[in-house]
């Protein structure tokens, strides 16, 4: 089948880890329409670029987090997200896999985990 170019919003307030996470998408054969480092700041750049999946930390600057975001931006506009996440306790992991998101990915992100997270999306 024919792998469609995604829209990916990367949220990550990490600023070496957003620039290797978009270096991956776009090596990927994928575009990315804008990065993000809170979650008021994903949920308003969503809205208007209207990405095809989010590529959404966990932690995040300020007071909400990326699961919180990553609900809000499915509910408004019905973008489904990707976590990337160094957190690996129980209670992260549960709340996270809660949301039904399209994978959680632990970090360091790498294009073995990324890719067919991509290409299965791309596909539909």
């Amino acid at each position: 089948m024919e792998q469609n170019k995604l829209k990916v919003l990367i949220v990550e307030d990490e600023f070496f880890i957003a620039l290797d996470a978009e270096e991956q998408v776009r090596s990927l054969g994928h575009t990315v329409v804008g990065t993000a480092v809170s979650a008021e700041q994903a949920i308003q750049i969503a809205g208007e670029a209207q990405p095809d999946v989010v590529l959404m930390d966990i932690r995040l600057v300020g007071p909400v987090d990326g699961i919180a975001a990553a609900l809000e931006i499915r509910s408004r506009y019905g973008i489904e997200a990707i976590f990337v996440t160094a957190n690996t306790d129980p209670s992260t992991l549960a709340r996270a896999e809660s949301i039904r998101p399209v994978a959680v990915l632990q970090k360091p992100l790498t294009k073995a985990r990324l890719a067919p997270q991509l290409a299965r999306l791309s596909e539909k």
